[in-house]
């Protein structure tokens, strides 16, 4: 039998973020009507203007990771590996793994330090990594076998 306190608790929580999506709808409204009202705004000072050159902000992208993913990843990408591997070719299996745009080189720089920072993990508090130097200022990483 389920416990009353804790599907009461789940109820309450449920209405808490029901309430919480509305309020975000509202707001989401209320700012595409003031868009739309400055858009109007700036159209009767400047006829010409074309809106769609303005183009929204670029907001960055929120990369969650669901807990050990890129880990994950790293992993089996070096153990099926016949060879060490570049940081980079590892960075991009990551990036494909979770979907995301290669060609985006801001998101690849993020991404890159990212990859690094979990080889290192990989290397220095688990053991399971290890790096040697490869060619210019890059790195290859293996399995330890």
């Amino acid at each position: 039998m389920a416990d009353t306190h804790v599907v009461s608790a789940l109820k309450d929580q449920r209405v808490k973020l029901a309430t919480h999506i509305e309020s975000l709808q509202a707001d989401l409204r209320q700012a595409v009507i003031d868009l739309d009202h400055v858009e109007a705004t700036l159209k009767q000072f400047d006829p010409d203007v074309n809106l769609g050159e303005l183009g929204p902000r670029r907001v960055p992208q929120v990369l969650t990771d669901v807990h050990g993913d890129t880990g994950r990843v790293i992993l089996d990408t070096l153990r099926t590996a016949t060879a060490p591997l570049r940081t980079t070719t590892v960075c991009e299996a990551i990036m494909k793994a979770r979907g995301l745009d290669t060609n985006d080189k801001a998101l690849c720089r993020l991404m890159m330090k990212r990859t690094v920072a979990n080889l290192k993990h990989w290397s220095k508090k688990r053991g399971l990594v290890r790096s040697m130097p490869g060619a210019g200022q890059e790195f290859v990483w293996e399995l330890v076998r």
